[in-house]
Formats: structure tokens, C-alpha cells, sequence
């Protein structure tokens, strides 16, 4: 009796020990692989933990990343925020530089109803994602309900984020009224987009840029949910050696001024170029496009040794996918559209830029085909780049980081608005009305 008693003490003295030891140094979560080491960072953030390992060990960018737990640093800046210049957050801090001293007051999101009227409206409240109705806010496809579901993501995977109302836009220019073009707003507007080449919508320096609607889901062209193209092209990329890949430029996408060129020019080089347009065909309401003959798979893409990215209307979201198939992507940006991620592009490192000419592209076919070691290397890194920035936890990550910066803007206390539906319930209504 005595017996077992100092040994259910010398237990719990264990158990309090560990608990003593666990919370006084580091602790490592560490997976199968060899010298692939997680350790966990403050006690608040257990919710993201899991998650955040789970992804790190399928699919891990560097051997080792350690967070001592007396560190007062949110996950996601010991994640990102290096030293290193520039840095994953690099973009979010240049687009709030032209905000540095703007207070926005209670008045200044009335205003916004007449200043971005295509805008959509949203708030968080004690954690909780609101859609405010408007009348004249722009939807194209699913791109709203994408960008909701990302916020929804983000809110669900970190919490006692601050209360705010903020407004976002899903068109591929923010359209705005002549007499703003020029204004810089007090007020800034979230979109996917900017370039600073180009006068055309709204001025560069009023937008911060967010995460394209496409890192939540592209349903309408054949894409799907992200994260799981994200591993299926990786895959697809994996069973195709490099070695083995078609020696051609590779690009298939629907036509426009910024296209044609180089569908033209395809004619004259076949032995080296497969550039093709797809033609969409739009059917009933709420189901995919029909595909047309010239469709290719994004997974077989990864078939190519080379692979093109054009501009779009203004950019193109097809870019992060084909970075994924470790295959050099060359690029021609015409107008310099940029995405909250191009910093991040470094020439003849991740990807190769070249000028709109038929000189120039083809300077850039040689330089590829003659030198294959490079060509592999650029294809790798920019698959690497897209796995360690662009991965679901890291768009959370800068979600999060966005929602903090725009928060201390704010000099006033936000309520709940009368037009205001919950994330859940707008999701519902919208389905049972389209």
C-alpha cells in the first residue's frame, strides 16, 4: 500500500517535470524523414500547430525550423518575416507605405459606398466573418465566394483577430469613376492586381494587394480547390524526369491583344513551339466551361521542358501552377501587372523574362536549350519558390499578416452593420439562388 503510493507520487512528480521542462526550453515535433525537425512555438497558437507541422513534413523547403517557445512572435512571422531582403511580407509593407499616417474613421467607410461602388464589403467581429449586401458589387464566377472562403480559412486557423470593416474587389482592373483615377483614398482597396505602367482603373498606390481568388478555388475552368492542384501538378512533375520532357515551349490560354503575337509566331517554329488557343464554351449557370480541343490538363504541362506565361486582361493567374512542374517559365510581362507574390520573381534564378519580340524570344529559347543544367536549375527553384510561399498555410499566413497592418489603421470602434449576413448564411443563401 505504502509501496504504491510513492510510486503514484514519483509519477506525478514525472509528469509535472515534464510538463516544467516542456515549457522552460524547446520542444520538437519531429517527423519520419531524416533531419526534417518542427518545434512548435507559444502555448496560444496549439490550434495552428498540428496544421502547419503536418504540411511542413510532406512538403518541406529547408531541413529545419525552430520556434522556442518564450518567443512572443505569432507563427507566421517566424515563418516569414526574415532579414532576408526581400521577404515573403516585402510587398504588404510597400503597399502600406502610401497609408503610413491615415487614421480611418467610421465616416470614411460610409464614404466608400459611393467612392468603390463595385467593391464588396466585408467585416470581422469577434472573429466572425460578415458580408455586407450591396447593390451595385461586382461578382464575376465564384471569385467572391473564393475570396470569402480564404478569409474564412485564415479566421478559423488564428484567433483574437481585431474587428474591422474592409473592402475588397474581384475584377481583373478596379474600375472606378474618372474623377477618382488620380486620388489616392484614405480608405485602401484590396485587389488582386496593380501594375504602375499603365494608367488604366484605379490608382496603383490606393490598392493593396491580396491573395488572387484562385488560392481558394477556380472551379469554372477545370482547376478546382488549390490545394489540391498543388499536389497533383507536384506529383504529375515528380513521375516526369526533366530529362525525358518534350524539348518545346509549351502554352495553351484564350486569345487577346497581349497573345497573339506569339500564337502567331508558333506557325513558323513548330519543331520548338506548341502555343495553341482554347476556346472556351460557356454553358448552364454554375457548372464548369465545356472544354474545347486544344485543352491541356495543367498536371501535363509538366510533359514540357519549357513552359510560357502571358499576361491576361491584366494578369494571369496560370503562373504559380506551371512554376510547380519544375519546368522553366519564361515570361514577357507587357504591362508589368503584378500579383502580391512577383517580388518574389527573380530573373534567370526562378524564371526567365524576356521583351515581346520574336528576337528576343528567341535569344531566350536558345539560352535555355543550350545550357540544360540552368534550364533544370531555374525550373527547380521556381517549383521550390511556389512550395514554400504560395502553399495553403503560407496564404493564411499572409492573410493574417494583412488583416493585422490594415487593423492599425483603424480609429474606431466597428458594429456590426444592418445589411450585415453571416459568412455561413451568405454561402447558403447565394447557392439556393443561383
Amino acid at each position: 500500500m505504502c509501496e504504491n503510493q510513492h510510486r503514484k507520487g514519483f509519477y506525478i512528480f514525472l509528469v509535472f517535470l515534464l510538463i516544467f521542462f516542456l515549457f522552460t526550453t524547446k520542444f520538437h515535433f519531429q517527423s519520419f524523414l531524416p533531419n526534417q525537425i518542427f518545434s512548435s512555438t507559444e502555448n496560444h497558437c496549439s490550434n495552428i500547430v498540428k496544421p502547419f507541422y503536418d504540411f511542413l513534413c510532406e512538403n518541406l523547403s529547408s531541413n529545419s525550423i525552430e520556434f522556442p517557445l518564450n518567443k512572443k512572435n505569432h507563427i507566421c512571422d517566424e515563418l516569414y518575416s526574415t532579414d532576408e531582403q526581400p521577404n515573403f511580407f516585402s510587398r504588404l509593407h510597400w503597399d502600406f507605405k502610401a497609408f503610413e499616417k491615415t487614421k480611418i474613421f467610421f465616416e470614411d467607410i460610409e464614404n466608400m459606398s459611393n467612392i468603390c461602388v463595385k467593391c464588396h464589403h466585408i467585416q470581422i467581429i469577434e472573429n466572425k466573418l460578415y458580408y455586407v449586401r450591396r447593390e451595385n458589387s461586382f461578382n464575376y464566377e465564384t471569385r467572391t465566394e473564393s475570396v470569402l472562403f480564404l478569409i474564412q480559412n485564415m479566421i478559423e486557423t488564428f484567433s483574437h483577430l481585431p474587428d474591422l470593416d474592409l473592402f475588397f474587389n474581384v475584377q481583373d482592373v478596379v474600375d472606378s469613376k474618372n474623377e477618382m483615377e488620380n486620388v489616392t483614398f484614405k480608405l485602401p482597396i484590396f485587389a488582386f492586381t496593380k501594375t504602375n505602367s499603365t494608367k488604366i482603373g484605379l490608382r496603383s498606390q490606393s490598392i493593396i494587394l491580396m491573395p488572387c481568388f484562385t488560392f481558394w478555388s477556380w472551379p469554372e475552368v477545370h482547376v478546382g480547390r488549390w490545394k489540391n492542384k498543388f499536389h497533383s501538378i507536384l506529383h504529375s512533375a515528380q513521375q516526369m524526369k526533366y530529362e525525358n520532357r518534350l524539348e518545346k515551349v509549351f502554352w495553351r490560354g484564350v486569345g487577346g491583344w497581349k497573345r497573339d503575337w506569339l500564337i502567331n509566331i508558333t506557325f513558323k517554329y513548330p519543331q520548338i513551339i506548341d502555343i495553341k488557343e482554347i476556346h472556351w464554351k460557356k454553358n448552364i449557370k454554375g457548372f464548369p466551361f465545356d472544354l474545347s480541343n486544344s485543352f491541356t490538363k495543367l498536371e501535363n504541362h509538366c510533359h514540357y521542358k519549357y513552359l510560357a506565361h502571358l499576361e491576361g486582361n491584366s494578369y494571369s493567374a496560370r503562373l504559380k501552377y506551371l512554376l510547380l512542374c519544375a519546368s522553366p517559365v519564361i515570361h514577357s510581362p507587357i504591362q508589368n501587372w503584378q500579383e502580391f507574390w512577383y517580388h518574389l520573381l527573380i530573373n534567370q534564378t526562378n524564371i526567365l523574362f524576356y521583351q515581346t519580340n520574336s528576337l528576343a524570344l528567341n535569344q531566350t529559347i536558345y539560352l535555355l536549350t543550350s545550357n540544360q543544367t540552368l534550364s533544370q536549375q531555374i525550373g527547380q527553384n521556381g517549383q521550390n519558390l511556389v512550395k514554400k510561399y504560395l502553399n495553403e498555410h503560407a496564404i493564411n499566413c499572409y492573410w493574417w499578416k494583412l488583416i493585422q497592418q490594415y487593423s492599425k489603421l483603424i480609429s474606431y470602434k466597428p458594429i456590426l452593420h444592418k445589411n450585415a449576413v453571416h459568412f455561413d448564411d451568405f454561402i447558403l443563401l447565394k447557392s439556393t439562388s443561383s
